[in-house]
């Protein structure tokens, strides 16, 4: 039997997810012709498709080599190099599969994803050197709780998750008051009302009160950052950290400044 029947055979047995024939069949093409680039890249796919990913890493380089200027071959390196935890050569990989074929949609998938991935990363490795400090000081608590927030913002599933816990922990034992100056109008007094007593309860940590109130207080302005970042606090404690994280992102949205370790009272002076 010919190379050619034997890759054909190769190909029907990976339709039919038939992988470890599809392996050995692919194999004996390779033996034969180790310039068949079609058969490298196959061969590497089911290595992905059945975990073997040394294996898929090796056999797609090789599928590279024979031929450099095919896109699917360096989109699934790529993939085999992300799966086995090396994201900056995942992303290479995806970037070349894109410079050869910029409308390869897999490709620029994998790369938006591998790069919210490595910026997840990064973000958590600062905001965990900071909170691990030996005195960790309130403007290094505030940079550590905004490194891992954007942690987890890029990344749901990041071990910033963690560490926000803790560095919440440790801002409640040195926050301070931030006045917030207004000038009350009429149709302003039952938010501020609404905002002093979320204050009252911020005060003593009794969170369900601060929710209660802060949530009336959005009810009639929405865009007041202090608000949500004590609504963040409230959500945290009641061990809803999504909710907790997009209250703050909310916060960064109105306020990409705030300082997380104060929490905000209303100052307010009537208008005459």
């Amino acid at each position: 039997m010919n190379n050619h029947d034997t890759f054909e055979r190769a190909l029907r047995a990976l339709r039919q997810a038939d992988f470890d024939t599809a392996i050995e069949l692919f194999g004996e093409v390779v033996v034969e012709d180790s310039a068949n680039a079609e058969a490298w890249t196959q061969l590497g796919a089911c290595y992905l498709e059945t975990r073997q990913l040394p294996l898929a890493i090796e056999a797609l380089g090789r599928a590279v080599k024979a031929n450099p200027e095919n896109p699917t071959a360096h989109y699934l390196l790529g993939t085999a190099w992300g799966s086995n935890g090396n994201l900056e050569r995942a992303g290479e990989c995806y970037r070349r599969a894109l410079e050869i074929d910029p409308q390869h949609a897999k490709a620029e998938e994998f790369l938006i994803r591998t790069e919210s991935l490595l910026a997840s990363r990064e973000h958590f490795r600062k905001g965990l050197a900071l909170l691990q400090s030996a005195q960790s000081s309130a403007p290094e608590l505030n940079q550590a709780f905004r490194e891992l927030l954007q942690s987890v913002a890029l990344f749901d599933q990041s071990p910033a998750r963690e560490g926000l816990a803790e560095c919440v922990q440790r801002m409640l034992t040195i926050a301070a008051e931030h006045p917030v100056p207004v000038t009350l109008t009429r149709d302003l007094d039952l938010w501020a009302a609404a905002c002093e007593r979320g204050w009252q309860c911020v005060r003593f940590r009794n969170w369900t009160g601060v929710r209660a109130a802060y949530d009336e207080a959005l009810a009639y302005r929405w865009q007041d950052a202090f608000v949500h970042h004590a609504l963040g606090f409230s959500f945290a404690d009641a061990g809803e950290l999504d909710e907790a994280v997009k209250a703050w992102l909310r916060v960064l949205e109105l306020e990409p400044n705030y300082n997380f370790t104060r929490f905000g009272h209303v100052l307010a002076g009537k208008v005459n």
